[in-house]
């Protein structure tokens, strides 16, 4: 990918390194890639692939543009950290947690460098790399194994933090799907949530009705926007008069801060992905209000899950 030159005391490193732009941008787009889709898997983010490959096509032009002749400002802290703030605009802009997402890829990236610097070490050889940019061969392996040691590490002190919190829950992606729709949400997994389907004795997921206005077909997302969901039998009357399969809905006792009724309207799903595990048929509980901050959704089941954060 590179040459060096010899060393020459005095000469600047630009006038020492062949440097070959193509091998600079590719190799650097890989490890901006995994750095953002590493720290959106942290934070239970959307992984939104595509914004990801943008980000990382983002960070492979920066730094080939480091090398180009009269770059060298490019260098400068300051720009560097703008440069790291325009790659989380490219991956999580919109994302309702961005500030969070941010930090989490500037720290990712701290403790992947720091992987590579400590592999580096243990071979016996520096890493070719010059103000945070690789710009020579670099072994596939070792960025990969930085990668998955960063993200091993940042886990564990995240589920440790979860913990000493006493949140007593942690995050995960969720997909469901309604009659040939699906909406993505992010919900929080925590034993407090106990409701069960009278049906099947499975878990409940709880949403907001806020989030899943995308779901509904025309005709019944009039009847279920959160101010109808708040006198859930007179729902459930009104989506019999519309002609809406009943069959699918049903009238759950439950017990919360803003729900007047003691009651939750739910539907039966198609299916729902709970942090990649199907659930067919799910019953999902639709809320007129938040569930809680940070999340769509609330999910009772622990056991078997992985923790996002």
């Amino acid at each position: 990918m590179g040459d060096t030159q010899p060393h020459d005391a005095g000469r600047d490193w630009r006038e020492m390194t062949v440097v070959y732009i193509d091998s600079v941008f590719a190799l650097n787009a890989l490890a901006d890639y995994l750095l953002v889709y590493s720290a959106a898997q942290l934070a239970g983010a959307r992984l939104r692939r595509l914004r990801f490959l943008l980000a990382a096509l983002l960070g492979g032009a920066y730094a080939a543009a480091v090398f180009l002749p009269g770059m060298g400002w490019l260098t400068v802290p300051p720009v560097k950290v703008a440069a790291g703030v325009l790659m989380a605009l490219a991956a999580y802009g919109g994302e309702p947690r961005f500030l969070r997402l941010t930090l989490l890829l500037f720290l990712v990236s701290c403790g992947f460098a720091g992987c590579v610097l400590a592999l580096g070490l243990a071979a016996g050889r520096a890493m070719p790399m010059e103000s945070g940019v690789f710009y020579t061969n670099v072994d596939a392996r070792v960025l990969l194994i930085s990668a998955a040691a960063a993200y091993l590490v940042l886990a564990v002190v995240f589920r440790a933090s979860a913990r000493r919190s006493g949140a007593g829950g942690f995050l995960v992606p969720v997909t469901v799907a309604f009659c040939g729709t699906r909406a993505t949400l992010t919900a929080l997994c925590d034993t407090g949530n106990t409701l069960r389907d009278p049906v099947t004795g499975r878990p409940v997921l709880v949403a907001s009705a806020e989030k899943l206005k995308p779901l509904w077909p025309p005709e019944l997302g009039p009847l279920l926007t959160p101010h109808a969901l708040r006198a859930p039998a007179q729902t459930m009357e009104r989506l019999a008069g519309a002609g809406a399969d009943i069959a699918r809905f049903r009238l759950l006792p439950y017990s919360a801060v803003g729900v007047e009724s003691g009651l939750l309207l739910a539907v039966r799903l198609d299916w729902a992905s709970v942090n990649g595990k199907r659930q067919e048929r799910l019953l999902l509980a639709l809320s007129p209000t938040s569930v809680g901050d940070g999340c769509d959704a609330l999910w009772g089941e622990l056991e078997g899950y992985k923790p996002c954060r």
